[in-house]
């Protein structure tokens, strides 16, 4: 047995194990299945090449490498959506996002591959001088190669990607899964594009393809056993593939290959360019491997400090990423991830757990960590007694603890809860987070990159993480407590409206149905009650419509608009003003973009309280004119006029009025729609001499349906 064949069939057998250790694998995951199909291909695709190669017929030698093109095909898109799934706790956001990419990586070469599939390799050429079979192929092969390029760059990015987002143990146990496929689809960038650039494949390329994939069988296999295939948690972030090694890397690698073929076919055929391109290929990855280690980061690190004299930790730096990555998170949670992440990547450790305190329950319970899981270690809560002892302790101030060198009981329990992954890891300090004398929570470290020893300058900057972790949590529960403050100042607000709106309505029920038994027989009693019982279930769904139009997403629809036509409408719909007279001063204006119907209900919410405000006799003024590139609308009214204090604190803020049977609602809906707009209004009054309402509105060309 030839050794092509031989590490051909190698290859098939691991992948086909890993594919069926997938499968027996519970629970299975979307990024589970991925890897089945994905595994499955790979030794579909070699079970081809190994047929071919042990053939002597040369139709048998076409036709298996013509049908190992089938299961090629599957390949840039089964592992293009692993390389999103994988051990991504977000995955389903990038799978949404790249759902074109992922159509045209599935359709276009399963599609060709399908259509063309007999004809994809042109002939097989016997060459005497290397002693070997190439095997030209078309220009449809030529795309799919192509196609399987892009699709290995962007595959090695996300994997890259979802590398850099683990810390701890989380990192060891996905590096061998990482190496692996960028193994894999690294040979695969080379011997794809030596396809593309001498439109032939060869028995070479297929041997080198079957050594990569048996490397990354054994690497793979590596990390089914450290994980068992179980996928981990992290969140990348969907916006950072723009800073990707791994496409710096391939494309200074495609553009030197590139470069260097153009000059190899102007001054004659090199027999070992493509030796020279491979080895071009491994330095670009072994470069990449080395910037992405972490023994080699904190050896670099280690050296400049001793070598060159400088601090081991860079404290600026430290701060401005730690201030960075938790100022605008509002969440507990996520906050958590946060601080485990900086303080794991600052002390190269790759055990971090944080426990915060549950006010409520009297206990630490499991906040984040880059270790453990609790939905896989079975993590809650720690015990009560550890609190009350962890406050007396404490009392003077907060310091690391060497939880391995003490016997106190909540040490042990500590350490129980906390495991050390690795038996040269160091030892585990714990650091409570404390605030204002309160507790908060406590941070565990250990297992530290090659087990080095915590120095008294990396205490030190442990502490002052802490304390300013400490500070963190305290204001995300400072400002959970205000929100549910203010949300229960609204509840009470409402609540207050529709107790006096209903209290009225339910006495004049009252009253009507204790009249009911005694008058009955009255046709003018009768018709009374029917007006009242109508009246009170009007004013009920009217209370009911109201409130429910705050809780839904205000909706525009701009359309070329006559604003004067507007104000037309909305004088109509305010209905006659018996001894008020209305003085119109509209003048001429372009139609340009609006929502009609959100415009007159703004106009006639104004006349309507221009027209209560006055009560029985005024005068309501209302213009329209061009002013500062937009659409002015002016409301005035001789009535009783609002108080400076109302105007600036409560005018257009939700439930605040001064009507006797308002809600306070209806300014604050018009100014959400002016603001929606792009507009604003603003309002001008004294008590008895009226008030001004001036809406400006910008006159521009209509749009596309916009939600707000």
């Amino acid at each position: 047995m030839s050794f092509p064949v031989l590490i051909s069939l190698i290859a098939a057998v691991g992948a086909f194990l890993l594919a069926l250790a997938t499968l027996l694998s519970r629970p299975r995951s979307f990024a589970h299945w991925s890897f089945f199909v994905g595994m499955l291909a790979c030794a579909l695709e070699r079970s081809c090449q190994v047929a071919s190669l042990t053939t002597d017929s040369l139709n048998d030698l076409l036709f298996w490498q013509r049908l190992a093109v089938l299961p090629l095909s599957l390949l840039p898109v089964s592992w293009l959506v692993f390389s999103l799934a994988f051990a991504r706790g977000n995955h389903r956001e990038f799978l949404r996002k790249w759902q074109p990419g992922l159509l045209l990586f599935g359709a276009l070469p399963i599609g060709l591959a399908l259509g063309q599939w007999q004809s994809w390799i042109s002939d097989a050429v016997w060459t005497e001088q290397v002693g070997h079979w190439v095997f030209p192929v078309t220009h449809a092969g030529i795309l799919l190669h192509a196609t399987i390029v892009i699709s290995a760059v962007l595959i090695i990015t996300n994997v890259e990607w979802t590398f850099r987002a683990a810390v701890g143990t989380a990192r060891w146990k996905i590096k061998y899964a990482v190496l692996g496929i960028a193994l894999l689809f690294g040979v695969r960038i080379f011997s794809s594009s030596q396809v593309i650039l001498y439109s032939a494949n060869n028995v070479q390329l297929i041997t080198l393809n079957s050594i990569a994939l048996a490397l990354a069988c054994l690497l793979l296999g590596v990390w089914a056993y450290r994980s068992r295939i179980a996928d981990a948690d992290l969140y990348p972030s969907t916006a950072a593939l723009h800073k990707s090694l791994t496409a710096l890397l391939a494309g200074a690698y495609l553009i030197v290959v590139g470069v260097l073929a153009k000059f190899v076919a102007a001054l004659g055929w090199d027999e070992t360019f493509p030796v020279k391109a491979m080895l071009i290929l491994v330095a670009l990855v072994g470069l990449g491997m080395l910037c992405l280690s972490d023994r080699v980061a904190q050896t670099t690190r280690s050296f400049i400090s001793r070598h060159l004299q400088r601090p081991t930790h860079d404290y600026r730096a430290v701060w401005t990423t730690l201030t960075q990555r938790t100022t605008a998170v509002l969440d507990q949670q996520a906050f958590a991830r946060a601080a485990v992440k900086v303080i794991a990547d600052t002390f190269e450790a790759l055990s971090v757990t944080l426990w915060l305190t549950d006010a409520a329950r009297n206990k630490l319970t499991f906040a984040a960590s880059t270790a453990i899981e609790p939905a896989t270690a079975g993590l809650g809560a720690l015990p009560e007694e550890i609190l009350p002892e962890l406050s007396h302790l404490f009392a003077a101030g907060p310091q690391p603890v060497d939880i391995d060198c003490s016997d106190e009981s909540w040490c042990q329990t500590l350490c129980g809860s906390n495991p050390a992954f690795f038996p040269k890891g160091g030892h585990r300090y714990c650091l409570p987070l404390i605030s204002r004398g309160d507790i908060l929570g406590l941070i565990v470290l250990g297992d530290r990159v090659r087990g080095l020893a915590f120095s008294a300058e990396d205490l030190e900057l442990f502490k002052c993480l802490g304390d300013q972790i400490a500070a963190g949590v305290c204001n995300l529960s400072l400002s959970d407590q205000l929100l549910r403050a203010k949300e229960m100042e609204s509840f009470q607000l409402m609540s207050a409206f529709l107790v006096h709106d209903l209290k009225n309505t339910a006495s004049a029920l009252s009253l009507t149905l204790r009249n009911l038994p005694i008058h009955f027989e009255n046709p003018a009693f009768r018709e009374d009650a029917l007006r009242t019982v109508a009246k009170s279930a009007g004013r009920v769904n009217e209370l009911i419509g109201r409130l429910s139009s705050l809780r839904e997403k205000l909706e525009l629809h701009p359309a070329p608009a006559d604003l004067n036509q507007i104000v037309a409408a909305a004088l109509e719909v305010a209905g006659a003003m018996a001894e008020i007279t209305i003085v119109p001063r509209l003048q001429p204006l372009p139609p340009f973009a609006m929502d009609r119907r959100q415009i007159e209900s703004v106009t006639v919410n104004l006349l309507l309280n221009a027209k209560e405000a006055i009560g029985v006799r005024g005068e309501i003024r209302i213009e329209t004119r061009q002013e500062n590139g937009g659409a002015l609308l002016l409301v005035a009214d001789t009535g009783c006029g609002m108080t400076p204090e109302f105007l600036s604190n409560s005018l257009f803020k939700p439930f605040k009025t001064t009507k006797r049977n308002g809600l306070g609602i209806g300014m604050f809906q018009v100014k959400a729609i002016v603001e929606a707009h792009g507009g604003r209004i603003a309002a001008q009054s004294q008590p008895g001499q009226g008030s001004t309402f001036r809406v400006w509105l910008p006159i521009r060309i209509a749009s596309s349906e916009k939600n707000v």
